[in-house]
């Protein structure tokens, strides 16, 4: 394969991710939206209507910095994936080496 091909594949592959992104966060929305229970919502017509209210609210930057910061408290509720963070007072081997003594601990004589 010449690398002309293997570029054309990664952009390809990219294109393919974001698409997927995309649609994604669409249907996101639309899961929210459906578990939601709002029972106010009768119609397509009201969901678009939605929509604009929604389109028209994000054009103010208080509104998107309450949506932010509500989404944001959201996040941090989740459970942590993947490895635990370290502690901070944990030192890493290259901290170690770092420092001028090697690491070792003074002694008060």
């Amino acid at each position: 394969m010449s690398q002309i091909q293997g570029y054309d594949a990664t952009v390809e592959a990219a294109k393919r991710a974001l698409e997927a992104a995309q649609n994604a966060l669409s249907r996101d929305v639309g899961q929210a939206i459906g578990t939601a229970g709002w029972s106010f919502l009768r119609d397509k017509c009201d969901v678009i209507a939605l929509v604009d209210v929604v389109r028209e609210l994000a054009n103010q930057p208080d509104f998107v910095c309450k949506l932010h910061a509500a989404a944001d408290k959201v996040r941090v509720q989740q459970p942590q994936r993947g490895r635990p963070p370290k502690s901070n007072g944990a030192t890493t081997d290259s901290e170690k080496v770092a420092q001028p003594n090697g690491g070792a601990r003074a002694t008060e004589t």
